[in-house]
């Protein structure tokens, strides 16, 4: 089964240095890893990479490291064009912020249907599941 991962679960894993609170992430992520063919796109390491700055000072380049290094050999990395858009277009119609329709839309332009997210908006999107630590 295919899945989509989105931005705070790398971003958990980015910034959290305690050992007992990232556990459950690592264990999580390494779960997912296992279970699913994982994609994403550029808008989750663009925000992965501004959060993990703008929220928890992690440097720039400490996130293109764990992107090169956590990210890169086991997600696929999947395209955002004028498809994407227009199905993300539907999606902001129905209240979703714009990042969020996007990743929508680049779910359903490679039939995904399957989100690992702790953001509850996906919840209200007919046919598409949010998996999340604890939900299964």
């Amino acid at each position: 089964m295919r899945a989509f991962i989105d931005a705070p679960i790398l971003v958990y894993l980015n910034t959290l240095e305690n050992k007992e609170l990232r556990a459950p992430y690592e264990d999580f992520y390494l779960d997912s890893l296992l279970k699913y063919s994982v994609y994403t796109n550029v808008l989750v390491l663009d925000e992965l990479i501004y959060v993990s700055k703008k929220k928890y000072g992690v440097p720039y380049e400490v996130s293109l490291e764990f992107i090169k290094s956590f990210v890169l050999p086991y997600i696929t990395i999947l395209s955002i064009g004028l498809e994407e858009y227009n199905n993300a277009v539907e999606f902001m119609r129905i209240g979703l912020k714009p990042s969020d329709a996007l990743h929508l839309g680049v779910m359903r332009s490679n039939g995904i249907n399957l989100i690992i997210s702790e953001d509850e908006n996906f919840d209200k999107v007919k046919g598409v599941k949010r998996i999340w630590i604890g939900s299964e």
